[in-house]
């Protein structure tokens, strides 16, 4: 039998990269600049694509799909509740734990 690894690459969600950002991408609070915040068409789980605000961050590839609650989340914390003003700031991503259809799943969340 093989000997088990302890390898993050292994992590499942590692396996399969993506250009946004997951709760396993970092292991704790990262300090970010918002480059932009862009809508564009995001594919779903099931196959279909909607439209979804994107924010984009200096000196790295992957982007942030928001969700209500981190959009909510960076308006409070920049004072600034017109996403076309967040670009240059500064906002700390963390990874967290949450609700998602009927389950505790990994997220992203806003550090206040």
């Amino acid at each position: 039998m093989p000997k088990k690894q302890d390898n993050p690459e292994m992590h499942v969600d590692l396996m399969f990269p993506s250009k946004y950002l997951k709760a396993v991408d970092f292991p704790g609070p990262v300090v970010l600049t918002i480059a932009a915040v862009i809508k564009d068409k995001v594919q779903l789980t099931n196959g279909s694509k909607e439209d979804k605000y994107i924010v984009t961050f200096e000196g790295t590839e992957k982007a942030l799909v928001l969700n209500k609650t981190n959009a909510k989340a960076i308006a409070k914390k920049l004072d600034e509740p017109k996403a076309i003003n967040w670009a240059g700031q500064k906002i700390t991503l963390k990874p967290s734990k949450c609700e998602a259809f009927g389950e505790i799943v990994a997220c992203i969340r806003v550090e206040a």
